[in-house]
């Protein structure tokens, strides 16, 4: 585990709050959202933080950039105006961007001086947040943490608010499951005794339930989180990161929930462990591990099992389901291994996308379940 001092803060604390246009002091435009129609035609709303031409707060020009081809706003606003929406004809070169992923940056000058603005999106190199799929947006959210600081996030949205505030309701999925630790034990919470309450953070805060299990809030950013942040309330810019066994999210849009499990790969000084929920978990899986990996998952998934000693040598199965409780697929099990499945079931076809269920079974004892997703 690894102290490091964040060199941006992770929204944190029950009382934090999703401001859409946040008000800052320095004289820069900025992305605020961008919207493609059917023939990939852009119209991208811009924000102007200071209020456009307010006083001592106005620019000599500014400059957007795609492709390495630049171009002037030639269009102007009202006094103290934060939102403008413009289209290729606002610029004095019209300028094309790919939407399958391109990188946009946005030059504001003043007496000689720059502040800068981008964007990153779809399958360009660094891209943060994917490609617009019809209907969606991508749009820019502004979090206020307890410091004042602000931390960003692009992500897509399909409640496009062109002209307007960003529309934050639905914005993101939801990411579910448990959190163990290195030892398999499912972890209810983080506690620093000495400097305050602490939380764990992928994009947003984990919020754990009473019977164990966590939620969070995820956007479409995270193709593989491999890392899981910890942060002390009482202490905005120090944290803890902490290795994961990484997984993928795909395709994440307001309407997702994802069933994932996170296992921690590092040690957890702070965490509030939970000995055995034992009305979840038997207590054979106190002392066995099973992790399956990635997941959600494209046509292949693996198994990662660790047998105890204590039932070493004995034979076992995996055992799939779908959601109907048929059972799709049986594969052998012999002491600790990582076993790969294809996603045929028992006559060799494809199985289709959807939930589906696996049941490590040893000597007709159930030790452990779970629920993947497969995707294609």
């Amino acid at each position: 585990m690894k102290k490091i001092i964040l060199l941006f803060t992770i929204l944190i604390g029950s009382h934090s709050f999703v401001w859409a246009n946040p008000i800052v002091q320095i004289p820069i435009t900025k992305f605020s959202e961008l919207v493609f129609d059917n023939n990939n035609n852009w119209t991208m709303e811009i924000y102007f933080p200071f209020g456009y031409g307010a006083g001592t707060n106005s620019f000599d020009s500014v400059i957007f950039s795609v492709s390495n081809i630049s171009s002037k706003l030639k269009v102007s606003y009202p006094p103290n105006t934060n939102i403008g929406v413009i289209t290729s004809d606002s610029l004095t070169t019209p300028l094309h961007i790919n939407r399958d992923g391109d990188k946009i940056i946005i030059y504001t000058y003043l007496y000689g001086q720059v502040e800068v603005d981008s964007l990153i999106f779809g399958n360009y190199a660094g891209a943060t947040v994917g490609k617009p799929i019809s209907g969606y947006s991508i749009m820019r959210y502004y979090t206020r943490l307890q410091s004042n600081n602000y931390l960003t996030i692009d992500c897509l949205t399909k409640i496009p608010s062109l002209g307007v505030v960003n529309d934050t309701v639905g914005l993101s999925g939801t990411l579910k499951g448990h959190i163990y630790d290195r030892n398999n034990k499912p972890i209810t919470n983080c506690i620093y005794t000495m400097a305050g309450q602490g939380i764990f953070l992928l994009e947003s805060r984990i919020q754990f339930n009473p019977d164990g299990t966590f939620t969070t809030p995820i956007f479409n950013t995270i193709y593989k989180p491999g890392i899981l942040y910890v942060k002390i309330v009482d202490f905005e810019g120090f944290g803890d990161t902490m290795a994961i066994e990484p997984f993928e999210l795909n395709d994440i849009h307001p309407d997702t929930v994802v069933v994932q499990d996170i296992h921690l790969m590092d040690s957890c000084s702070c965490c509030t462990i939970v000995d055995a929920i034992k009305k979840y978990n038997p207590p054979q899986s106190d002392v066995l591990t099973l992790i399956n990996y990635p997941n959600p998952f494209n046509l292949s998934t693996n198994f990662y099992i660790k047998i105890p000693n204590s039932i070493n040598g004995k034979q076992g199965n995996i055992n799939i389901y779908n959601v109907n409780g048929q059972l799709l697929r049986t594969i052998p099990v012999s002491g600790s291994s990582t076993i790969s499945w294809d996603s045929k079931d028992m006559n060799g076809r494809i199985i289709p996308s959807g939930i589906y269920y696996y049941r490590l079974v040893i000597d007709s004892q159930t030790m452990k379940n779970g629920s993947m997703i497969l995707l294609k």
